[in-house]
């Protein structure tokens, strides 16, 4: 496995849980998400994109159509069905998580996007669907753990208090 491959992935999302992290003070009070919450989101974020690109470069030769095949294989082994669509899926993970990075740094903001509960809990359920297919499912060995770790860091950021 190529390391930037690696490391590009799981650094960006320890960005993604620690970001989650600093919105709590919002979402359980009236104050503004901690300072370093959105640049830390991100960073995140560009790492996500820079490990997008480098998949499609060193898996699929830059081939959109071979890297939707590969994931329907990778479900398909994983789920019983062939669908490619989980790369569209992530996809519009990236895109979600650019508008929350977009509208938490933006002047003025002082809550994060998903202030009301009902779209708080949506973006939730699909974050953590995400991330535990990314993270949990979709790897194997010690990484698992890894990403067990990460999940389970995300919910106890996610608590009421």
């Amino acid at each position: 496995m190529n390391a930037a491959l690696f490391w590009t992935s799981w650094i960006a999302l320890a960005c993604f849980v620690a970001a989650e992290f600093g919105k709590r003070p919002a979402l359980v009070s009236a104050r503004a998400p901690a300072k370093w919450t959105f640049p830390v989101s991100a960073c995140g974020l560009v790492l996500l994109l820079i490990h997008m690109a480098i998949g499609l470069d060193i898996r699929h030769d830059w081939s959109h159509t071979a890297a939707v095949r590969d994931t329907a294989r990778q479900t398909a082994a994983v789920y019983g069905l062939d669908w490619g669509g989980g790369l569209y899926v992530n996809y519009v993970f990236a895109g979600i998580w650019a508008l929350d990075v977009w509208h938490g740094t933006r002047a003025g903001r002082a809550r994060p996007l998903h202030r009301r509960s009902g779209l708080l809990w949506a973006l939730r359920v699909f974050y953590f669907t995400i991330i535990f297919n990314g993270a949990v499912v979709f790897v194997a060995g010690p990484r698992r753990w890894l990403g067990a770790g990460l999940v389970l860091a995300m919910v106890w950021a996610w608590r009421r208090r």
